[in-house]
């Protein structure tokens, strides 16, 4: 007999099989302590209903070939995982003794939630990012997208977990079905949203057991609230390097306008608007869309937001100078009065004009990256990506305005008969800003710059340290003063469009 379909949310207790692909996807990747830790989790009183591992008394039928004998009770199974975390081995024993042994029968949902979590905490750059802002929509004609931080109380909602839960899963029951984890993390500053998207008009246990067929899609989609900021970062939780096909990418789309849809009530409307920020860091998300990181105090402006100084911020540049000039007293009364010469061979004398100019050049990257772009903060963006839509320069070679258009439509010939393959980017002009180009006097060419590394500003700052690149010369936007990873730039800064700097 058919079952028919249902309009319920996948509980925590549905099972997994052991050999599942999702399941040993996950929990192969994750560490020994990290193994042991969910454990002991999972056997804690408040999650024995949805995590109840095989004991003894399951046991129907003796088991000759059981290379696991069961527990007896839930005391015994976790003096047996403490005595696991106290001593040294591999991650093998712990993972075979959960899947083979302890949880035989299967691994329950909320598991499976809090094995990704998991691992998500231990590797913050495994995923790819994109933040998001929660903003108020006064009316439906004119949504505000302003960026500024204003004194306004209930310019964010109420987060309540209960609340906001039920409100989602009204959203998206008629669309799909889906398994809902949310946790507050107690060693970082944010709560994460795990759902876990089943592409089945079925709730049952037996219908997880079916596997996909297709291999790019993504069955999870995370999204994550710092502690008091109106940000939102979600993100695909997909294997590294795997590609996320269309199909995945519109689910989490839907997932992701339903969210604006649960926080908000009949007097008062919100909406999610893009900040053109995307990244694998979730330390670099909480350093540019963290709490009270909201108005883009990054590069030379870090250090009024981070407090690197005690005094008051409009003091800064004189208590500076004072500082040196007496650190320059000092050092002159110590030549004058003489030194004692350090036991040993006298060390070999700097050349004065060298190391004059490397510590003015230190100084220059100092004023202007502040205290941000340190090669080991553990902040670093791994992608900067501009558009710049400045007019080409005026030619000083005696061209005649005639062969200069000749040539200029041979480049555009050449450039409309090239094909881009994959997904558009954010960077392709719209028509709009076709428009407006076609206004601008003299030719507006595609040029895209690319910075890509483990920490694109820290290797600016290097290069500018060294010489490489003029510090004083540089424009703003290469510091990451503005905070976005993807803009377009006119006359040296970012552009804003409906008050939000990027694209």
């Amino acid at each position: 007999m058919a079952t028919a379909p249902d309009y319920k949310n996948i509980p925590h207790s549905h099972r997994l099989p052991v050999n599942h692909r999702e399941v040993q996807r996950t929990f192969t990747k994750l560490s020994r302590q990290s193994l042991v830790s969910l454990a002991l989790q999972w056997l804690s009183k408040k999650n024995r209903d949805f995590c109840k591992p095989y004991l003894l008394s399951d046991r129907v039928d003796e088991d000759d070939e059981e290379i696991y004998e069961p527990a007896q009770s839930y005391e015994v199974l976790q003096e047996t995982y403490k005595q696991l975390a106290a001593r040294k081995g591999g991650r093998r024993e712990v993972l075979d003794r959960i899947l083979e042994g302890d949880w035989r029968h299967g691994i329950s949902m909320y598991q499976m939630a809090t094995a990704e979590i998991q691992y998500l905490l231990d590797h913050p750059n495994a995923l790819r990012w994109t933040a998001k802002r929660l903003t108020k929509i006064p009316s439906a004609r004119s949504p505000v997208t302003d960026m500024e931080v204003t004194n306004d109380s209930d310019h964010l909602p109420r987060f309540q977990a209960q609340t906001f839960m039920s409100n989602l899963a009204r959203e998206l029951t008629p669309l799909m079905k889906a398994h809902y984890l949310i946790t507050r993390i107690k060693s970082s500053p944010m709560t994460i949203l795990r759902v876990y998207i089943h592409d089945s008009p079925y709730s049952t246990e037996a219908s997880l057991t079916v596997e996909s067929s297709s291999t790019d899609s993504a069955k999870a989609v995370f999204f994550v609230w710092p502690n008091g900021s109106p940000f939102v970062y979600s993100s695909l939780a997909t294997l590294t390097g795997q590609v996320v096909g269309d199909q995945g990418r519109h689910l989490r789309d839907i997932v992701q306008q339903a969210i604006p849809k649960a926080f908000s009530r009949p007097s008062a409307r919100y909406q999610l608007t893009s900040t053109n920020f995307t990244t694998k860091s979730l330390d670099a998300l909480l350093t540019y869309r963290g709490p009270g990181k909201s108005n883009a105090a990054a590069g030379g402006w870090s250090i009024f937001q981070d407090h690197s100084f005690s005094q008051n911020a409009l003091d800064f540049i004189t208590t500076q100078k004072g500082e040196g000039q007496d650190k320059m007293t000092g050092e002159k009364s110590n030549t004058n009065g003489g030194s004692k010469a350090g036991p040993g061979r006298p060390k070999r004398p700097l050349d004065d004009k060298q190391s004059s100019e490397a510590k003015r050049r230190k100084e220059v990257a100092a004023g202007r990256f502040g205290t941000s772009a340190q090669p080991d903060d553990g902040q670093g963006l791994e992608r900067f990506e501009v558009r710049i839509d400045d007019p080409f320069p005026s030619p000083s070679n005696g061209s005649t305005p005639t062969q200069l258009d000749d040539d200029i439509s041979n480049l555009d010939a050449q450039t409309g008969n090239r094909t881009r393959r994959g997904r558009p980017s954010l960077l392709d002009r719209t028509a709009k800003d076709l428009e407006e180009i076609q206004n601008e006097e003299g030719w507006v060419p595609n040029v895209r710059v690319t910075f890509q590394g483990t920490h694109v500003f820290a290797g600016i700052r290097q290069l500018v340290e060294e010489g490489i690149i003029d510090g004083e010369k540089m424009p703003g936007w290469m510091t990451g003063e503005v905070g976005v990873t993807i803009g377009s730039v006119k006359n040296g800064r970012i552009r804003s469009k409906d008050g939000i700097p990027g694209v």
